[in-house]
């Protein structure tokens, strides 16, 4: 059994991130898309959880950590240190991004839930002007079974952190438990064609009860000058 989940999950790393390798090889792309992490709870969320992911570019990585507290009535409460430059430099738009953010989760019924949040903070160092960020949404999520979850929701951005006048935006997204607890894809879809819109995709893998680990690639927006990069993360969960 361990075996066959070892080679799917083999198989599903190489399909999620061939296009890494596969992508044009011509110019590098000035920017990147923002990183955006709000997380709504969920039925996998609970107590606090420390994330750090590294996002790679052709010519930069960059470092993300987040920690997140969720309680048992929906709240989810997290501070996040973002596009912390490791190797190289140039591939963001804001570096050394400071955040906070707060959700609240209402159940509605067994299979329907909405949620409200919101991700506001600052470019801590390195900026001419430090102007504040703002990004907040509303969100349906669904849970029609127990390996399949989707979203869908509005979202508004500030010019300070759309870097263009583009306030508002949709949001989508699933979560495929292909083994439960074991193998999760994950994608998310923000609309748009300013500095957080695109696609994230990452597959999770589960080696422990606690444990999370994932890869996966941010894709830009069509003609908005992105550039694809591959993430790579761990998180740890105490409940």
């Amino acid at each position: 059994m361990k075996s066959a989940r070892l080679i799917i999950y083999l198989l599903s790393l190489l399909w999620v991130g061939w296009p890494l390798v596969t992508f044009p090889k011509g110019k590098v792309h000035e920017k990147a898309p923002k990183r955006i992490k709000v997380n709504p709870a969920t039925e996998e969320s609970g107590g606090l959880t420390l994330t750090q992911e590294f996002n790679i570019y052709r010519g930069a990585t960059y470092a993300n950590i987040v920690i997140d507290y969720a309680t048992r009535d929906g709240w989810v409460f997290g501070m996040q240190l973002l596009n912390v430059p490791v190797a190289g430099d140039g591939a963001q738009t804001f570096q050394n991004d400071g955040y906070l953010t707060l959700s609240k989760t209402f159940t509605i019924n067994d299979t329907w839930s909405l949620a409200v949040g919101s991700q506001n903070g600052r470019v801590l160092t390195h900026a001419p002007t430090h102007r504040w960020h703002h990004f907040s949404f509303l969100d349906n999520q669904f849970i029609p079974g127990e390996r399949l979850n989707f979203h869908l929701g509005a979202f508004y951005v500030n010019d300070a952190l759309a870097t263009i006048h583009q306030p508002y935006g949709a949001m989508a997204g699933f979560e495929l438990r292909m083994l439960p607890k074991v193998l999760h894809l994950q994608a998310d879809y923000f609309s748009g064609t300013s500095n957080i819109s695109g696609n994230i995709v990452n597959l999770f893998y589960y080696p422990a009860a606690n444990w999370q680990t994932y890869l996966g690639v941010n894709m830009p927006a069509p003609h908005t000058g992105g550039e694809f990069a591959g993430n790579v993360g761990i998180a740890y969960n105490w409940r």
